[in-house]
This record gives structure tokens, sequence and C-alpha cells, in this order.
């Protein structure tokens, strides 16, 4: 939603679906649909309204078997469905050339837009919580379960050897019981089977969610090296880059890139205890590094910049 809702634009309404009114009350230049439209209606109203349709690619459309959502995903027959959009698109739009090469096959007319945050705007601040503790932050969903796997031997290890520190996981839900099961299995990784100090923040909606990183010192992204993962988008160092919080993550795609001066990367259990161990005993090193990533994504992950190459896309489209 941030992109066209900060985009320069006579109109716009952002929905997840249309009634029959809405498509009749004006004449959209462009339908730009995140990877899939629930109603197979899409391309026959293109021809009844002349608009462009730009498809927003932002994660691959084969689940690894592993994955929670693998079987649910075969049964909706999504990968089929996403394709069949990606080439009647006038225009693909992904956060990666990883990601555009795979989608070259499907439509050639691709425009790479990477993830960005607007800094300072909205709930996008640089606003911390100080406590006497150092805060070690994750945030996600029960389909991180077996990246956050990954940390259970270093949390071990950390509390054995490491002292001061305070778990924060942001993004809780409970509504049915996949969720607590899968909720109870991650917390368990992350605070030593709760022996370390931890707090929980239940997930908060999209207009909100930013608030939780309000509780980071230093933020971990741990992530599971397989083909699927290595298509996401890095969007999780750029939460934490908007809060000037250090990062130790996962030496995997899509994260790697960033200079090594501004991300930590860990390959095994021994590094990252070594880097949370650094970050932990060093509030100076914590300062350092958070302003060095958040100057860096600031630059490199500009939004307005990239909005604008954005918006320049759909400009040309609607000059064919």
């Amino acid at each position: 939603m941030l992109p066209i809702s900060f985009m320069e634009k006579d109109y716009g309404r952002i929905t997840d679906n249309m009634t029959e009114e809405q498509w009749q009350e004006n004449k959209y230049d462009i339908v730009y649909i995140n990877r899939t439209w629930d109603n197979e209606d899409l391309i026959e109203r293109r021809k009844e309204h002349g608009f462009k349709l730009v498809v927003d690619v932002d994660d691959y459309w084969h689940l690894s078997h592993d994955h929670l959502m693998y079987e649910g995903y075969n049964a909706s027959n999504f990968a089929a469905r996403l394709i069949h959009h990606m080439r009647e698109a006038d225009l693909v739009t992904c956060t990666h050339e990883r990601l555009a090469d795979a989608i070259y096959p499907h439509n050639k007319n691709i425009v790479i837009l990477p993830n960005a945050i607007p800094y300072g705007q909205s709930q996008f601040d640089g606003e911390r919580v100080k406590t006497d503790g150092v805060k070690l932050f994750w945030a996600g969903g029960i389909t991180h379960e077996p990246d956050l796997k990954l940390l259970q031997g270093v949390m071990y290890e950390l509390d054995k050897h490491v002292k001061g520190v305070h778990m924060v996981m942001g993004g809780y839900a409970d509504a049915n019981d996949t969720e607590l099961y899968y909720w109870s299995r991650m917390a368990s990784y992350f605070t030593n089977d709760k022996k370390l100090p931890y707090t929980i923040i239940r997930g908060m909606d999209v207009f909100e969610y930013y608030n939780m990183f309000r509780h980071a010192d230093v933020m971990l992204i741990p992530l599971v090296k397989n083909n699927f993962n290595a298509y996401k988008s890095n969007i999780k160092i750029l939460e934490a880059a908007g809060k000037a919080v250090p990062v130790v993550c996962s030496n995997v795609h899509p994260y790697i890139g960033f200079p090594a001066d501004v991300v930590n990367y860990a390959k095994d259990r021994k590094e990252w205890l070594r880097h949370i161990k650094r970050l932990t005993e060093s509030e100076d090193l914590r300062y350092e590094q958070g302003a060095a990533l958040h100057q860096y994504c600031a630059k490199h992950y500009n939004f307005s910049d990239i909005n604008e190459k954005r918006r320049n896309a759909f400009l040309s489209l609607l000059s064919l």
C-alpha cells in the first residue's frame, strides 16, 4: 500500500476486492495487483475498461516441500494462477534480480523495484524503548518456525555465557490451534525453553506493526537456506534500519550483499553467538552499527527514489 499511498497521482483506490459499482465509477489507467487477483474476471475487465495490468511479485511461486503452506498452495493452484497473471501482465515488478530472472520466461517486461520504507514518515519513526537489559528482537509469523529453530542451540549457549539480555518476539497470534502450537515451539527456541527473560508482543495491523520494533536493541534474522527463501526480499533488514537497530542474520540470500561493517552475517552457531555477544557487551558498537545500517539503507534503498522509478514505469506504460 505504501508506494501507491505516497505516489503522485490524480486518483487511487487501494482495496482487496472491487464491487461492480466501483469498477464503473472511475476509469482506471492502471490496475496494480500483488501476485494474483482472486476473481478470474480481471483479464475480461481489462478488455472492457482498457486499463494496463501491472503484477507485483515479491515471493517465489513454488514453495519448499517442508513449508507450512505447501499443501494449501498446491490445492489452490496458486503457482499456475500467478504464472497466468504474470504472462497476461503489461508489466511485472519485483524486488531483485534473482526474482526477475525467474519471471523472465513468463514476461520480459520487468522492472526491479527493491523494497523500501519511508523512514521518518507515518509509523516509521526512529523511536525506541530504553531499558536496562539489551533486547534481542525477532518478528514474524508461524511459517518462520524452521528459521527460528536455527537459534535453538545458540540460545542454549547464550543463556550460559551472556548476561543482561531480554528476548523480545513480535507477531504473536493465537487464533487457532495451529498458531498456538507453532508459537509455543518458536518461543521455546528463542528463549532457551523460557529460561531467558522474555516478552512476546501480539501481532499488530499494518498501520501499527512497526511499533513492535521500538522494543529492539539488536535484531536477529535467522533464515533457512533453500530455494524459496532465496527469492524473498531483504525487508527485515530494512525494518531494522529504520530504527537504527544493528542486525545479526543468516549468511544466505536475500540478505547477502550488505557491507560486512553494516550487517553481521552468521554461518553457524559459533558466529551467531560471537556477534550477539559483541553487540550485547558494547552499547557503543550497537549505536555505531545501527547508525551505519540506517545511513546505508536510507541511501541505497531510498523510498522516494524507488517510488519515482515505479511512477515513471507506470507513465511509460500509459504512453504506449
